[in-house]
């Protein structure tokens, strides 16, 4: 039997690699099904892994195989603590990320300097998003008011939407026009994280949690503009009209969000408001006034209560009667399985995408280096990922 290959990797590197999303010697020790000594022996030089072992290793800690060989620790790599990322969500606290989260984290900035460096390869210039609003000083209705002229979003718009998939499509087009980058995470737990903002001049990015339902994600986009505009990146998980969480900003956010999206004037005027004083709430009036705003269910039924129509009582009551409908819905669904191509275009967006598409077939990057910008999609599955973009 020939003997195993050992890898000549640098110590201080494997270490560094572990440390990174703060993976503890056992952890990486139950990984390899290895004891946990091997891992403190190859990270003090007194051993070496297999190659096999070093690419396991590579892969488990999330880094190019290639740094184990470094002479010493990688200085241009980013770390998490040089980008402020904050939680918001009901304590607004700091909590223990996932290693998910962290991963997703450190992937979105790389994609993004991704996209710097392919704009330059192209000689692309980026066009720069340095508008802001001060929430301090701007009422919440004229934030609300300069997002919908932003978007061009209109209220005959709204009604041709008709269902909030259409609506989200929409605005996520008219955002990446401006060259922000859309993303959408597929592994993060809701509880952890609905949506994410950071707000850079070129590039800002909004990562939405894949998820959650088409109607949830459009208000978190729009909740996550809010930070964006008003300069206040983060993390969040308390994204909904419905949100009990006790952070003034973040309830501001959800506040702005809801009137983009049902702005107070329109939605006094519609036909079955005057219905509902009349006759009283009634679904058939609710999914009315829904689907003409392309929203959900929910986002009206909130409405209705802070314009003072139904009641605090009412407006529990009814709320959780929809909560209950939609997950016994949900539990008779078949969750289905999204294709190779729909399932990283859409973790990367149609910008990021077409961008690395555009530099693969003017020869400006390999097939290799577009399959790695496209989270290893094979390349049998770039003309299929090409028909999503356009």
């Amino acid at each position: 039997m020939s003997k195993a290959v050992r890898a000549l990797i640098t110590p201080e590197v494997l270490a560094w690699a572990r440390n990174l999303d703060s993976i503890s010697q056992e952890q990486a020790s139950k990984k390899l099904n290895v004891k946990k000594q091997k891992i403190d022996e190859w990270e003090n030089g007194t051993s070496m892994p297999t190659l096999r072992q070093a690419k396991d290793l590579a892969q488990y800690y999330r880094v190019p195989f290639v740094y184990f060989y470094l002479p010493d620790i990688p200085q241009k790599t980013k770390r998490l603590d040089k980008v402020d990322y904050r939680t918001f969500g009901n304590s607004g606290g700091v909590f223990e990320m996932s290693r998910e989260l962290r991963w997703l984290l450190r992937d979105i900035e790389e994609r993004r300097d991704a996209m710097l460096e392919l704009y330059e390869i192209e000689g692309q210039e980026v066009q720069p998003f340095t508008f802001r609003m001060d929430y301090r000083t701007d009422s919440r209705q004229r934030i609300a008011d300069v997002i919908r002229e932003l978007l061009e979003i209109t209220a005959d718009q709204q009604i041709r939407f008709r269902k909030p998939e259409t609506f989200l499509a929409y605005c996520v087009t008219k955002l990446e026009q401006k060259d922000f980058l859309i993303f959408q995470a597929a592994k993060i737990e809701l509880r952890e994280m609905r949506g994410l903002a950071l707000a850079y001049e070129r590039f800002p990015i909004i990562t939405l949690n894949r998820k959650d339902e088409p109607s949830a994600r459009l208000f978190t986009l729009l909740h996550e503009l809010v930070h964006i505009i008003t300069n206040t990146s983060g993390i969040c998980n308390e994204t909904s009209e419905n949100s009990a969480s006790s952070n003034e900003l973040e309830l501001m956010c959800n506040d702005i969000a809801g009137l983009v999206l049902v702005p107070a004037n329109e939605f006094k005027k519609h036909s079955a408001i005057s219905q509902i004083l009349q006759y009283g709430l009634d679904d058939a009036y609710v999914s009315s006034i829904a689907r003409d705003f392309a929203v959900s269910k929910e986002v009206i039924l909130h409405h209705l209560w802070d314009m003072g129509i139904i009641s605090r009582s009412k407006y529990f009551e009814t709320l959780k009667r929809y909560t209950d409908e939609y997950q016994a819905y949900k539990s008779k669904q078949k969750r289905g399985f999204l294709p190779p191509a729909m399932d990283k275009g859409t973790q990367v967006g149609k910008l990021y995408a077409r961008t690395v598409l555009k530099s693969y077939h003017g020869g400006k990057i390999s097939a290799r280096d577009a399959s790695g910008y496209l989270l290893n999609l094979g390349q049998k599955h770039f003309n299929a990922i090409e028909g999503w973009c356009y």
